[in-house]
């Protein structure tokens, strides 16, 4: 039997359902729609109407408000051996991933428009926006969009990003890399107390650059002469290879902008680069917190690292094996780096520490 903080609750159209027999919650930073599915024996015949795709769900661990979404689908499976429910959904992206948005004629809007006038048409009624500190920039949104890919589209153009919290609410902002470490993962063979059933170490260099050019050229406007020759070089001087990049990205309207979108080449690259995937026991973590991500964590294993992860990825997994939670993390304070909140200098991997990368340009 679980301990009732790791118990998986799911309200169908405010009816409380719980002992499923399997379950799967997915939340990631980088897919949209996070994914849920529940399995129970039940008779067919007692199946609930208010039970069918479409319907609201609310997904708690204990008394954790883990995903607010809706259910996809639902299958019955009848066997010798007994009857099954299925059941599984996405959460409030789910939408925005299916549905067009109401766009006709191709037009430039910002972030805040995009969320005004084809994400809220959709039913998403809870917004937060970061403020930034400049005007968000415009892009170009074109028919047959979706509203999720429109939404993406606005949001990197200002550095920020779309994700969905636990209580429905959409999410567009930068990560906060001043926040304090959210909890420690520990694999030692020394005796150390170890809080990990599993590690992968994943390094990879077929996405990274040594250094990246971007090529643009402005349109001009009514105060401002066209530019036909604009360029910017980005290195990262952690990288022990040379591998160039040179992107013609069209329309840039200044250097200042090359030099942006260089960065991220090169960012994106970096946080590409290195993976760790760790299998914990339970749900939560050692201060009682039910992971999710976004967390500040800091992996310790002997002899191979000592570093500061973001927790991009976390699957909660339950059935007759007991209850584990996958974790994936990626390099602290490489994404996004422009437009987050500042972090400390980043030290050398060769220090035993941090992401080995500096930009330079």
């Amino acid at each position: 039997m679980p301990a009732e903080s790791d118990r998986v609750s799911v309200a169908i159209e405010g009816h409380l359902h719980r002992d499923w027999t399997r379950f799967s919650l997915d939340s990631d930073l980088f897919t949209p729609a996070d994914a849920w599915s529940v399995s129970l024996g039940i008779p067919a015949a007692q199946l609930p109407g208010y039970v069918r795709p479409w319907a609201k769900v609310e997904v708690r661990v204990g008394d954790n408000l883990a995903l607010t979404g809706r259910v996809d689908s639902l299958r019955r499976r009848i066997a010798r051996d007994g009857l099954e429910l299925s059941l599984s959904g996405r959460d409030g992206a789910g939408i925005l991933l299916d549905c067009s948005a109401p766009v006709f004629t191709q037009r430039e809007v910002a972030v805040d428009e995009v969320c005004a006038s084809m994400v809220r048409p959709l039913g998403v009624d809870k917004i937060d926006v970061q403020p930034g500190g400049a005007a968000f920039k415009k892009v170009s949104i074109e028919p047959g969009m979706t509203a999720w890919e429109a939404l993406q589209r606005a949001a990197e153009a200002s550095g920020l990003w779309p994700w969905f919290a636990p209580d429905g609410t959409l999410k567009v902002a930068a990560p906060d890399y001043s926040r304090a470490v959210d909890a420690e993962l520990i694999c030692a063979f020394d005796g150390t107390p170890n809080n990990i059933i599993s590690l992968e170490m994943d390094e990879a260099c077929n996405r990274r650059h040594s250094e990246v050019t971007v090529l643009g050229q402005s349109t001009g406007g009514e105060d401002d002469e066209a530019q036909n020759a604009l360029r910017a070089t980005v290195k990262d001087g952690g990288a022990w290879f040379y591998r160039p990049l040179i992107r013609d990205e069209g329309h840039v309207d200044s250097v200042a902008m090359a030099r942006t979108r260089a960065r991220k080449i090169i960012t994106d690259g970096v946080f590409d680069s290195l993976t760790f995937t760790a299998v914990v026991h339970g749900h939560r973590t050692d201060s009682g917190s039910l992971w999710e991500p976004g967390m500040h964590i800091r992996l310790r294993v002997e002899k191979l690292c000592d570093i500061s992860l973001l927790l991009a990825r976390r699957t909660l997994l339950g059935g007759r094996e007991g209850r584990t939670t996958t974790l994936t993390l990626k390099p602290w304070g490489v994404w996004l780096p422009d437009t987050a909140k500042k972090a400390k200098k980043r030290k050398k991997k060769s220090d035993g520490d941090e992401m080995d990368f500096d930009l330079e340009d």
